[in-house]
């Protein structure tokens, strides 16, 4: 099948002299992530730039927690009146374990008619749905290491229940798959995607010797080793800024313990009269992020943990804006040679990469360019999404 033709139904709508229609599929949504460019995370951007564009080809409904209408993005959303008693149980301990559970049993009425169910980071609920009599096509898709702790007998009984397996860098299909070659046969690398249409390079707007960060505040995400790796900056740089955007939530903030030993940090460089670090809060996905990539001379991503992928690279990337990220997870698959590599933890290493940058014109805007082209041919959501129907029609079989 063509990418560009449609996803159709099964075979018993194909027969001569009748229509084919468009493949049902129902994405589902982990946790309580609204479906919002404002309130949700990287699986609702993800769900809405890929099924956006395959309107033709899919009809697509999106299943989780209500958003508010003026927040929700423009695809089909349900939800069920029994997230009133998810939220009830969830916080009471021996009962917290059924709140899922019992979300799924709130949409499986929804679910048994579709072609296709999409579960997002939720492996347990292939079992589960097919337990409760969904007898479709299965595909699960891992934005996190959720299969880590898996047993090889687990994984092995996994891979019957459903028809694919998507992550999003090779690093994640690593997690797993040496240990059920009947899962590692299943698994596509898919990775995640960026606008380019809205992130894209306008050197007119670049600043000299800014340093961007952006994500939530929280210790995995090495805000307090990006602190004290600029505080070293400042001996070459004096002149040199630093923007730490988010928040400690999507699109909420609370002061956590966290939160404010970066900010004391920063509060006692700036009270010695060294250096100017910003915290402009929560920045709107496609509204506000954009110009922040744009006007930043370096972006860097500290990631601590072995993050996935890391969609805020690419975005960088987009616009033309050179990366200094973590040596850890699919982070280096993002950036190739692209970026430079760094340990978050070696704050003298770290330091010095930021100030190479800032102070090498022609290094940063060849690696800027280098790193817009590659985003361009890897991560473009349309490529994206034309993998992603590729994939599907391969499940279906």
């Amino acid at each position: 099948m063509s990418a560009r033709e449609p996803l159709v139904g099964s075979g018993k709508e194909r027969g001569p002299g009748s229509s084919s229609r468009l493949a049902k599929v129902g994405v589902l949504l982990s946790g309580r992530e609204q479906f919002s460019a404002f309130y949700g995370g990287a699986l609702a951007r993800w769900t809405y730039e890929v099924y956006s564009r395959l309107r033709d080809r899919v009809e697509v409904t999106v299943f989780g927690f209500p958003t508010a209408a003026e927040n929700l993005y423009d695809l089909r959303h349900r939800t069920s009146g029994v997230w009133r008693a998810c939220n009830m149980i969830s916080p009471i301990p021996f009962l917290r374990r059924w709140d899922e559970p019992l979300w799924l049993r709130g949409v499986i009425q929804f679910l048994r008619d579709l072609d296709v169910v999409h579960i997002h980071n939720r492996p347990q609920w292939v079992r589960e749905l097919r337990q409760m009599g969904y007898a479709g096509t299965i595909c699960l898709h891992l934005q996190n290491n959720h299969l880590g702790h898996w047993t090889s007998a687990e994984l092995d009984g996994l891979a019957p229940e459903l028809q694919g397996v998507a992550v999003c860098s090779e690093f994640l299909r690593a997690t797993y798959a040496s240990r059920s070659a009947s899962l590692a046969a299943k698994t596509s690398v898919i990775f995640n995607g960026v606008n380019t249409g809205l992130f894209k390079p306008r050197e007119e707007i670049r600043e000299p010797k800014t340093i961007f960060f952006v994500g939530r505040l929280l210790q995995e995400k090495g805000t307090l080793q990006l602190v004290r790796a600029y505080a070293r900056v400042l001996d070459r740089h004096p002149d040199a800024t630093l923007v730490i955007g988010g928040s400690s939530g999507f699109g909420v903030h609370e002061e956590t313990g966290y939160v404010r030993q970066v900010r004391e940090l920063a509060q006692a460089l700036i009270s010695n009269g060294n250096g100017r670090i910003f915290f402009p809060g929560y920045l709107d996905h496609d509204k506000d992020l954009p110009s922040w990539f744009q006007r930043a001379t370096v972006f860097v991503c500290p990631s601590l943990f072995q993050e996935p992928f890391g969609l805020v690279n690419a975005e960088a990337m987009a616009c033309a804006t050179p990366v200094v990220g973590s040596n850890r997870g699919g982070i280096p698959e993002v950036l190739g040679e692209t970026g430079k590599l760094v340990d978050p933890d070696q704050v003298e290493q770290f330091a010095d990469a930021l100030s190479s940058l800032l102070e090498d014109v022609e290094s940063r805007v060849a690696l800027g360019r280098a790193a817009l082209v590659r985003c361009r041919e890897m991560f473009d959501w349309d490529i994206i999404a034309q993998t992603w129907v590729s994939f599907l029609e391969a499940a279906r079989g």
